[in-house]
Parts: C-alpha cells; sequence; structure tokens
C-alpha cells in the first residue's frame, strides 16, 4: 500500500482559519495504473507533452475563480472518477487554526495523530488494507511535480479544507465526491466513530472523535 500525504492551511490571521491533512491510498500495484491514465488526462486537457509538464495543484483547479472554467470542472469530475477506478482511498483530518508543525511541538501535533490513526485503522480493519503487506517501509519526501499521489492528496487537501473554511457553495459538490472515496470505521461495541473525513478541536484541546459528520 502506497500512502501519499499534503497538506493546505490557511494563516491564523485570516478569518476562520483551518488547516488539513489528506491522504491518499492506493495498492502499490495500480500505481503505475494511476500514472498512465492520469497523463491521458493531463494530455487530453492541457495538451502535455511529459506527465511532469503539467502539475496539479488544488489551487489552479478549485479556487473560486478556477473553478467557474468549465474545463477544470470536467478535469476534476475525471479525476475523481480515476480515483474511483483505481481503487484509492482518502483521507482528511481538518483543524481549527493554523498549521503547527511537528518540527515546533514537544510531541506529534493532533492533526498529524488524527491523520495517522485513520491510516492505521484501514490498514487493520478493512480488508484492502489487511490485505497489504504493508505501506512502504520507508517514509520519503519526493517532489510534487512528479507524483500523483502527491498531487491528487493536493487537491483533496485544498478542497477540504477550503470548504471548511466556508466556501461550501461552489466546493460542496467536489467535496462530497471526494468524501465518498473515504472509508468510515463504526464498531458500537467499541463506541467508536471514525470518521475518515472529520474535522477536529484546535491544538491545544482534547483530541475527541466526532459522534457525527458534518
Amino acid at each position: 500500500m502506497l500512502v501519499f500525504v499534503d497538506e493546505s492551511y490557511r494563516k491564523a490571521d485570516e478569518p476562520n482559519a483551518k488547516s488539513t491533512f489528506s491522504a491518499f491510498l492506493i495498492q502499490e500495484e495500480r500505481y503505475r495504473e494511476l500514472d498512465t491514465k492520469l497523463f491521458e488526462l493531463k494530455r487530453h486537457f492541457w495538451k502535455c507533452e511529459h506527465s511532469y509538464s503539467f502539475e496539479l495543484k488544488g489551487r489552479d483547479l478549485l479556487s473560486e475563480r478556477a473553478v467557474k472554467l468549465p474545463k477544470n470542472r470536467e478535469f476534476v469530475s475525471q479525476l475523481i472518477f480515476l480515483c474511483k477506478e483505481v481503487d484509492s482511498v482518502l483521507f482528511a483530518v481538518v483543524q481549527h487554526g493554523t498549521l503547527t508543525l511537528a518540527s515546533e511541538s514537544e510531541r506529534l501535533p493532533n492533526l498529524y495523530r488524527a491523520l495517522l490513526r485513520r491510516v492505521n485503522n484501514f490498514m487493520q480493519k478493512h480488508h484492502h488494507g489487511k490485505a497489504s503487506q504493508h505501506v512502504i517501509p520507508t517514509p520519503f519526501f519526493c517532489d510534487s511535480m512528479v507524483s500523483p499521489g502527491i498531487q491528487i492528496a493536493d487537491a483533496v487537501a485544498y478542497c477540504v479544507n477550503e470548504r471548511y473554511v466556508g466556501r461550501r457553495g461552489y466546493l460542496e459538490e467536489y467535496f462530497q465526491k471526494f468524501r465518498d472515496l473515504t472509508s468510515n470505521y463504526q464498531d458500537p461495541d467499541e463506541k467508536t466513530n471514525l470518521w475518515g473525513f472529520v474535522i477536529i478541536p484546535p491544538e491545544e484541546s482534547p483530541i475527541l472523535e466526532p459522534e457525527n459528520n458534518e
């Protein structure tokens, strides 16, 4: 299983600031298929000669101005269909306030922990996760220009973050379609609701999983 993570956030001095981590999960054997088909989409819509000629950025596709363009809307719709076609899974965790970096904290911030909890739960409890031997054993940083997984995680993070900032009108359709690709975990015996897309309290508050999903 390959897991790609990216973030989107607003600065602390901006109104209703939010921070989002998203994760894009795909079985390793499907990744080449994703890479090939995403390049075909880029070539069809943007006349790209190489897969790295056009980097997907959520801001360029889903900002208030960008999403008004029919070409961008159709591309995002095709991108979501491709994510579904390759059996990918999406997670997104949103937190009130701006991003707290792990390097600036004495412990792993709640935003990181909440996302990791969802990935770990998926690997242990979901049949696709349990069928995988492991997440790639060594984490690595890669250039988003050449990584389809990171580019998709970026688009998801931007869409989710801006939706929770308050721009629901023009993003709700894509937010709901991305959320359809997540994995929720509910266990009445454990009294556990682990939503794949979730908003958590600010960093200084206890990390509590909400009973209901917004």
